[in-house]
Order: C-alpha cells, then structure tokens, then sequence
C-alpha cells in the first residue's frame, strides 16, 4: 500500500511532503541520486512468495539524470539528500493501493 503525506528528516528535520509505495497493479521505483519517481503498471496479485519483480528493461533508468531505479527506497529530503526519514502518521492525507 502507498501513501502520500508528511516526512520528517531525522538528520536534519526538514519536513516535507512525499509519497512512497505502490499498489496492487503497479510498483513505485526511486532514482537512487535524485529521488525521480517512476511507476510502472505490474499486475502481480499473486502470493508474496510467487511475486517477480519487472524486467530491467521495464525499469530503465531515470529520465531526469540516468541514475538507478529501486523499489523500497524511502523518500529523499530534498535539504540534506539523506533517506533517514519517516511519514508522521497524522499528516498522511492520501492513501493508495
């Protein structure tokens, strides 16, 4: 499941908003350097322990910079660029599957 809300920096404590996660029929990556993200429809509504994730050539590479794309990427604090981050669970305004 995904969310959309608040995020706090726990390196520099900017808040900010973001979202992260994905959904039954598609996967959420992350650009690694610029936190760019890119959905890509996956209808994969199967058992956990039978999930495969998308070809390489589904994912590509960011369109912004080129950089790598990875799912289970926390969001990116756009002041410090660090990851040690976290939703506050009272600013969460939109949740998605």
């Amino acid at each position: 499941m995904g969310r959309q809300g608040i995020y706090k920096c726990n390196q520099c404590g900017n808040e900010f908003e973001a979202q992260e996660g994905g959904g039954f029929y598609f996967v959420e990556y992350r650009c690694v350097d610029c936190d760019y993200i890119k959905s890509i429809n996956w209808d994969q509504t199967v058992p956990a322990d039978q999930y495969c994730e998308p070809p390489k050539e589904k994912i590509g590479v960011c369109k912004k910079c080129g950089g790598e794309l990875k799912d289970g990427l926390n969001p990116m604090c756009p002041n410090c660029k660090s990851r040690d981050v976290q939703v506050d669970e009272e600013k969460i305004s939109v949740l998605y599957d």
